[in-house]
């Protein structure tokens, strides 16, 4: 390989967008424009362009999330391509019950660098597999820096968009999964979560009840408030299309609602509102990192859940939320957020979920692809042709070819396919990196970096 030849880097995503795509842009955003790379996006599915594109390096946002991203891990490492991964969840539990393997069945890191977001789970990876303690680094959940870098949505042109001019005050609400109660996939999920207690799904209904009655009388009563009303992604089925019941979708008619699902981007809503609530969500650190404050609406606390309610001011009944509603619009601040335990917790959490909440996650990711590309360097990789893989390559283009929605989805062996066909292309993704670009530039020059970040690490 020649010096000032660019690194080819392969990437695969299942989508052109969400949150495997953005925690993996950022990075392409630093290897093209201080690592010599060029980047090259594929669906996951077409394995095959392995084979036709002939990387340098295979990039993926995981190896263990599905048996695809195994696929190619695995794939890639007998060609003898370095494979550079992240961890798409990053924030796992390390009390012994969390599979860290996933779909990887040999149980073998294929990838150069196991990217822990927190030294949490750095320890916990190193303790036990301590035979591959060197491939286990710090780098943080690289998909928390856009909260820190990019620009999100104008409050005015937002509120023309859904006719709501005139609403000073803004209150997001994230949904929970209540309204998988409503179809069998989702109600096995919830048992599942429930530890196999099926008799706790009459406690969730009794708490979608609860917390639709608080929201219903806060909308109400606060009639100058645009409530904002984010519904769950995951709580309907994919085969499922249907309107699910949930502890928003009776108050969606409520002039001052809006009751929204895919139709806006999440940081958008966030970045929006005043206050950020919800019942119980992990998009609440993500509010902390944008310096939103965050409300828990909880009318029972004794449940299995994410510890980070312990950031959060708390509101067991209408009464309560109210009142930190008040005071939040007399003073901008709602004090027991900012309680000395509440800061030290939230800290903490951040910490331990996404590692640092300075917008570099991103560079420390990107110091260890650089070694995985100097390896590169010096690679002698093959490209073995791997009939199944094309197999899944012809279905992929001509599915694509031929894609229409309304009829494939009525197809058994197709309708499971949608996301391939849809996405296949990977043309907006580009359009993503495009307005995503102009961003980093600013908060690279705005910082001076990456120079600054480097001298900051050898100090």
């Amino acid at each position: 390989m020649t010096p000032d030849k660019k690194i080819k880097i392969l990437c695969f995503t299942d989508t052109n967008s969400g949150r495997d795509v953005e925690m993996i842009l950022p990075i392409r955003f630093y290897a093209e424009n201080y690592l010599n790379c060029q980047f090259i996006h594929a669906v996951s599915f077409d394995i095959h362009q392995i084979y036709k594109v002939k990387p340098d390096i295979v990039f993926t946002p995981n190896t263990i999330g599905s048996n695809l991203y195994y696929k190619i891990a695995k794939y890639a490492f007998g060609q003898n391509i370095p494979l550079f991964s992240l961890i798409s969840e990053g924030n796992f539990r390390t009390d012994g019950s969390f599979n860290y393997w996933g779909f990887n069945k040999d149980k073998k890191f294929f990838q150069e660098y196991v990217c822990c977001w927190s030294e949490r789970t750095r320890r916990f990876l190193i303790e036990k597999e301590p035979q591959e303690k060197d491939k286990f680094v710090l780098t943080g959940g690289t998909g928390f820096d856009r909260y820190k870098i990019y620009k999100f949505a104008d409050k005015e042109a937002f509120l023309n968009k859904y006719g709501k001019q005139g609403y000073k005050k803004i209150i997001g609400y994230a949904g929970w999964a209540f309204g998988k109660l409503q179809h069998k996939r989702g109600i096995e999920e919830l048992i599942f979560f429930l530890g196999g207690d099926q008799g706790k799904l009459e406690w969730i209904e009794n708490q979608r009840r609860l917390v639709r009655d608080i929201l219903k009388e806060a909308i109400i009563n606060n009639k100058d408030t645009l409530f904002i009303l984010k519904k769950h992604p995951q709580e309907n089925s994919p085969e499922r299309t249907g309107e699910v019941l949930n502890e928003m979708s009776e108050l969606k008619d409520y002039e001052n609602v809006l009751y929204l699902g895919e139709e806006e981007p999440l940081l958008d809503l966030i970045s929006l509102s005043d206050l950020w609530t919800c019942f119980e969500s992990t998009t609440s650190l993500e509010a902390w990192l944008m310096g939103k404050q965050t409300i828990y609406i909880n009318p029972e606390t004794d449940f299995k859940r994410d510890p980070n309610y312990k950031g959060s001011a708390l509101a067991a009944g209408y009464p309560a939320f109210q009142s930190l509603i008040d005071e939040y619009s007399a003073s901008g601040k709602i004090s027991s957020f900012f309680a000395g335990e509440k800061e030290k917790a939230r800290k903490e959490l951040i910490e331990n979920i996404a590692g640092f909440g300075d917008g570099l996650n991103h560079i420390r990711a990107g110091r260890y692809l650089a070694r995985t590309i100097e390896k590169a360097k010096n690679n002698k990789p093959g490209y073995k042709f791997n009939f199944l893989f094309f197999l899944y390559h012809l279905f992929t283009v001509a599915g694509g070819m031929f894609y229409i929605r309304d009829l494939y989805k009525h197809i058994y062996k197709l309708k499971k396919h949608l996301w391939v066909f849809e996405n296949y292309k990977m043309k907006e993704i580009e359009a993503l990196y495009s307005k995503y670009s102009t961003y980093l530039k600013d908060f690279y020059v705005k910082n001076n970096l990456p120079e600054s970040f480097g001298r900051a690490e050898n100090q």
